[in-house]
């Protein structure tokens, strides 16, 4: 027996093509553009590099914030992209509350990305064994459909036990452990992102000025005069 036993275009095109289009249909194209994206940049990331230059980028940002104003600070081009979409954030917004909000526009936005990208290999890797049981079905009706025909049942059970060994592959090979890596690649991130995040809102809550306070105008009531009544001589 060789190798080419075990391969079936037809049915690995049908229980991949399967896994992938249920995939995409629970989650939308952009969740499943980002899974595939991870493949090239976030499947490879190493966390404890990017979290270090993330936090030399915000002790960067505090640097030139105190010494040029909290306006310069989009002037750091390092971290990466969530130090330097917070950047420009603070540079772009006049008070805390407005830089508060946008940080936390940006954090969900970050984690939004990370978990639908986490999620779809998950529900490809939860789509596959039943894929595969779907071609194991079809295979069986093929061998029982044609019983009479010696020749053609042991085609239709090796495409029985092929979509099921593809589907089994796929789920627990392939997709499985991508899920499981971007997972904690994500809860790594999403953490070193917090705390970045923490350490930027301290800083603009030093160096932005504080609006209501400096234009809060205390008015003072001056003293009356009591005029006592002149008495008639």
């Amino acid at each position: 027996m060789t190798i080419a036993a075990f391969l079936d275009p037809m049915a690995l095109g049908c229980v991949a093509g399967g896994s992938f289009a249920v995939a995409w249909v629970q989650n939308g194209t952009a969740a499943a553009l980002s899974g595939f994206s991870a493949l090239r940049r976030e499947l490879w990331i190493k966390v404890q590099d990017q979290a270090d230059a993330g936090h030399r980028a915000v002790l960067r940002i505090e640097h030139t914030v105190e010494s040029r104003g909290i306006s310069c600070a989009d002037r750091v081009k390092a971290g990466g992209a969530f130090v330097s979409a917070a950047a420009d954030a603070m540079a772009n917004n006049r008070s805390l509350d407005g830089f508060q909000a946008a940080m936390l526009r940006l954090g969900a936005h970050r984690r939004a990305r990370l978990t639908a990208m986490v999620r779809f290999w998950e529900n490809v890797a939860d789509c596959a064994p039943a894929m595969g049981m779907l071609g194991t079905v079809v295979g069986l009706i093929l061998l029982f459909g044609n019983v009479s025909d010696a020749a053609s049942i042991g085609r239709a059970m090796a495409v029985a036990l092929l979509t099921t060994l593809y589907g089994l592959v796929l789920s627990n090979l392939i997709a499985g452990p991508i899920a499981q890596r971007l997972a904690r690649i994500a809860s790594e991130q999403i953490g070193w992102e917090e705390d970045a995040a923490r350490r930027l809102i301290e800083i603009g809550r030093r160096e932005y000025p504080d609006i209501t306070a400096s234009g809060l105008c205390v008015a003072t009531e001056e003293p009356r005069t009591v005029r006592t009544p002149a008495v008639p001589s």
